[in-house]
């Protein structure tokens, strides 16, 4: 894991004044908190991907260079495990991720000159993943690795446990969160990697310029006012909104990052068991979400990115993803876009400290079938290790990557009991459940804020039939190995 080493160096300036935040949110006072801060990360074992040089001012970060130090694992059995056993060998890895356009290119191009196996690519679309994979396993023609992204429990029909892959559980290189959540029967099945280049944590993000000209207050300065929570960030909607044309001043780009952010989800997973994850919580952020589409500050039916993008938009949910230079973004003013993490349920949890952690279900695995399971361990631990990759180039800015670090810090914002991942991404596992979430679920927000109460307890009905089938799922899977 990344110990994180924090050090303040000065604290420059902390005036904090009176503030107003009730009606339109305008300041009567400036405030401003400068201090600058040197993070560095590493792994427990010694391998490093370190930050440093970089300065932080109102939450921002300039300066910033990324170093790597990775050791040599050619000649570093692993588990019993020697990589010069496995070179000539081939390992097909079926991806909704294209090498030859991203980041991974030059990483999977390394790996096969480094250890002498040879990785073929299948490519594969997103939603006809699963089906695809199951597909080929039923014609015999089994890939050996593949990327779940989003699909649990849908992964449990194609992938099996890890235990044939021989992968080190205890390398400090590995996220045992996603160990913990996807054992079934003792073993896990997927896998990831801590500070994972592809980590999907929810974030923040924001136009510079729109907040600035409707002086509403930046996620940063309500932070540190202890007043960063939804309603802050529907107050910010509220402070564009006058001031840009009375467009919808803000968005959330997916119900599930909303709800879970909130700690009301709509499944819950434990000890591999799905439960019905819809509480007092999920009423009272549905009440808020309704009641932001009356007052006509939350804007639907657009592309949040292109919105945010086309300045339409102050603030929306995002996926870490858009930090990078091949994400959402890409084609965004970088130097306008402000970045922070997702709001706090209320400001009691603001004081506690309690920052809400959700984003995608996600990880690696090997597949039912897998011809080279050893090969295909090596290739994960290559593959998903932050330090073989040009980190220094993959963010739209030094700040986006030192940000995309700190908030996919595991050890301070995922720890197990804190960690909320969807469990049905954007209705993946309709198949499974027999749900139209849109008419089911989600409907319960999208009428007057005081039917959501009414509408969320018809909505349980319909998660408690979803529950058994994704448990009856896992276990058919579970019993047909």
């Amino acid at each position: 894991m990344f110990n994180k080493a924090k050090r303040i160096l000065a604290l420059l300036m902390a005036l904090v004044l009176v503030f107003t935040l009730a009606g339109c949110g305008d300041k009567e006072e400036e405030f401003s908190v400068v201090y600058e801060e040197e993070i560095e990360y590493e792994y427990q074992d010694g391998a490093s991907s370190t930050t440093s040089g970089g300065t932080t001012s109102g939450g921002t970060t300039s300066g910033g260079t990324t170093s790597t130090d990775k050791p040599s694992t050619t000649d570093k059995p692993s588990n019993g495990v020697n990589p010069e056993d496995y070179r000539g060998r081939t390992v097909k890895f079926i991806s909704t991720i294209d090498p030859k356009v991203d980041e991974s290119g030059p990483v999977v191009a390394n790996f096969e000159k480094e250890f002498g196996i040879k990785v073929e690519i299948i490519p594969s679309g997103l939603d006809e993943h699963a089906q695809k994979v199951m597909g080929l396993i039923a014609a015999d023609q089994s890939p050996d690795v593949a990327r779940s992204n989003g699909d649990f429990p849908a992964f449990m029909g194609y992938l099996q446990s890890l235990d044939a892959a021989k992968i080190d559980y205890n390398d400090p290189i590995w996220n045992q969160n996603i160990f913990k959540m996807t054992t079934f029967n003792g073993s896990p099945y997927l896998c990831d990697t801590v500070g994972n280049i592809w980590a999907e944590i929810d974030i923040v993000m924001y136009s510079k310029s729109l907040l600035k000209r409707a002086n509403a207050y930046t996620p940063e300065e309500y932070d540190a006012m202890g007043k960063w929570t939804w309603d802050a960030f529907f107050q910010i909607g509220k402070d564009v909104q006058k001031v840009n044309n009375n467009k919808p001043g803000c968005a959330i780009n997916s119900y599930e990052c909303f709800y879970h952010a909130a700690g009301g989800s709509i499944y819950k997973l434990k000890d591999g068991v799905v439960t019905n994850g819809m509480n007092n919580k999920t009423v009272e952020i549905m009440s808020k979400y309704s009641q932001a589409r009356k007052d006509n500050i939350l804007m639907s039916g657009k592309s949040v990115t292109a919105a945010l993008m086309e300045g339409d938009i102050g603030i929306t949910t995002l996926h870490a993803w858009s930090l990078k230079k091949t994400g959402d973004m890409k084609n965004a003013k970088w130097d306008d876009l402000g970045f922070y993490y997702l709001p706090y349920y209320d400001e009691a949890a603001a004081a506690a400290k309690q920052r809400p952690v959700t984003g995608i279900f996600r990880g690696w695995g090997l597949i039912k079938g897998a011809k080279e399971p050893v090969a295909a361990g090596i290739f994960l631990r290559e593959y998903l290790d932050v330090n073989n990759y040009d980190v220094g180039g993959t963010y739209i800015s030094p700040a986006a990557e030192t940000f995309f670090f700190e908030v996919n810090d595991i050890e301070e914002y995922s720890s197990f009991d804190n960690y909320n991942p969807y469990m049905t991404y954007v209705d993946m596992n309709s198949f499974i459940t027999g749900l139209k979430s849109s008419q089911e679920i989600y409907h319960a927000m999208y009428y007057d804020p005081n039917q959501v109460a009414t509408n969320v307890a018809a909505a349980k009905g319909a998660v408690d039939r979803g529950v058994k089938k994704l448990n009856d799922f896992i276990e058919q899977q579970l019993n047909s190995h």
